[in-house]
């Protein structure tokens, strides 16, 4: 399917998906962090998660999305961020099963690794949606809806009763203890406290010195 003809998909109806999936994965209640790989495996257009050496050196990509003829998909991960960088493995892996939950007619004849970076330049110079839904899709299943407001709150606490209300402080340290247990980087971590509101709550407590904070 030429990328043209992609499904926008809304956050809301992305969130859906998210939690059946999880659900189906974890029917006794998710556990964090969320193993990607398994989740991924259990998909039935899903054959194989494997390391390709330079990726990030040939093409810069951390993972690419290959088509078979049967119609499954490997995701490829770049060998040395598979191997040393795994919070952005998560990620990049949760990226292209997004790819492959929402778009796998669009990456059905991605054959070759080349053929995966053409498709990817298309997409990000003229239908960026496609990257925007599979980037929202990585984050709601790594960072779900059901446990990150519960365990921010939990942390915020933990913080301002070690380290006060410093603005400047907290917001960093509180992203950065949620990003070890998430098992993401930083910056997905950031992007997903402000996509469910977070952020703004965590500013609103602390400039008004409250010692909870309300998921």
């Amino acid at each position: 399917m030429d990328p043209s003809h992609a499904r926008r998909y809304t956050n809301a109806e992305i969130d859906r998906m998210v939690v059946d999936i999880l659900a189906e994965g974890f029917p006794d209640g998710i556990r964090i962090p969320v193993d990607i790989d398994r989740l991924v495996y259990r998909h039935n257009l899903v054959d194989d998660i494997a390391p390709a050496e330079l990726l990030e050196d040939k093409f810069n990509v951390a993972a690419v999305l290959i088509s078979k003829p049967d119609g499954r998909f490997d995701i490829l991960v770049d060998e040395e961020t598979f191997d040393s960088h795994r919070f952005r493995a998560n990620f990049s892996i949760a990226h292209e099963f997004g790819h492959i939950v929402l778009h796998s007619q669009v990456c059905s004849n991605c054959r070759t690794v080349e053929d995966a970076i053409a498709l990817r330049r298309r997409i990000e110079n003229s239908y960026d949606f496609i990257e925007r839904n599979a980037n929202y899709f990585a984050g709601a299943i790594l960072m779900p809806v059901r446990t990150l407001p519960e365990d921010t709150a939990r942390v915020y606490e933990a913080l301002v009763k070690k380290y006060g209300y410093d603005t400047d402080l907290i917001p960093d340290k509180l992203c950065s203890t949620l990003a070890r247990r998430y098992e993401v980087s930083l910056q997905p971590m950031s992007i997903r406290l402000k996509e469910l509101g977070l952020t703004k709550k965590i500013l609103a407590a602390l400039r008004s010195s409250s010692p909870y904070l309300d998921p």
